[in-house]
């Protein structure tokens, strides 16, 4: 998903390193309940395997979740900074402390999709996830990244994004924070999450893009790229 930012990056002196969740990509995926403090925890083990510090840690979607967890979870350790892109984080479901946010039932019906017609919800995704139409190949791309995940693993993980809250762990967050969001995201909607990601971390810099809708990593790339490489150095 983030191969514009792999080409692109290292050639500005950036090391890079993808990290597929578990039940995702290339990750094993193992028949177990799929959630934030796991995967948080899945982030903790291969930061500490691979003995790296000063890490700018970047998440998108979903992985914006992760590794706001993982900040409160885990007290910040290895991180330097945080690059928060197009962040499921921290709450998108109604609450009764936050009647604002989607419609709790909806993330049900989408998990429950995963059993019943996976293909037809990654497709979905898919055309949701951009402000202008993509080529028919890069929807394609994208589709078949998704369905390469585990069927649990993505039921799991959409139950989760509409149980999730995560505004307690803003708090725990001190290091400098950059949010990058599209102002047309119909996943993830600006003013549920990266306006509220501003308002509940300490130390934000929110780059609106205006161009993008979810996949603003494809949308503005340049953009995006030119962003985490002054932002990283």
């Amino acid at each position: 998903m983030f191969e514009y930012q792999y080409i692109q990056l290292p050639r500005d002196d950036i090391r890079c390193i993808g990290i597929d969740l578990r039940g995702y990509g290339q990750s094993s995926k193992p028949w177990s309940e799929y959630d934030f403090d796991m995967f948080a925890d899945d982030l903790k083990a291969v930061l500490d395997e691979l003995d790296v510090d000063d890490v700018t840690l970047a998440g998108f979607s979903m992985g914006g979740g992760v590794v706001t967890r993982y900040m409160g979870r885990h007290n910040e350790e290895h991180v330097a900074k945080l690059a928060l892109l197009g962040a499921a984080s921290p709450v998108l479901a109604e609450k009764p402390d936050f009647p604002e946010g989607v419609d709790g039932a909806a993330f049900m019906d989408l998990a429950q999709g995963c059993y019943e017609d996976r293909a037809k919800v990654s497709s979905d995704f898919a055309d949701s996830m951009f402000h202008s139409a993509p080529s028919p190949e890069l929807k394609d791309w994208l589709q078949n990244m998704s369905m390469e995940s585990s069927p649990q693993a993505m039921a799991d993980s959409i139950e989760a994004v509409g149980e999730m809250d995560l505004r307690s762990d803003l708090a725990d967050i001190s290091v400098p924070t950059l949010i990058c969001h599209g102002v047309h995201d119909e996943a993830c909607p600006f003013e549920l999450t990266a306006e509220k990601l501003h308002e509940g971390i300490e130390d934000t810099e929110l780059v609106r893009f205006e161009e993008s809708g979810h996949a603003l990593f494809y949308e503005e790339r340049e953009k995006l790229n030119q962003q985490l490489t002054e932002f990283s150095k």
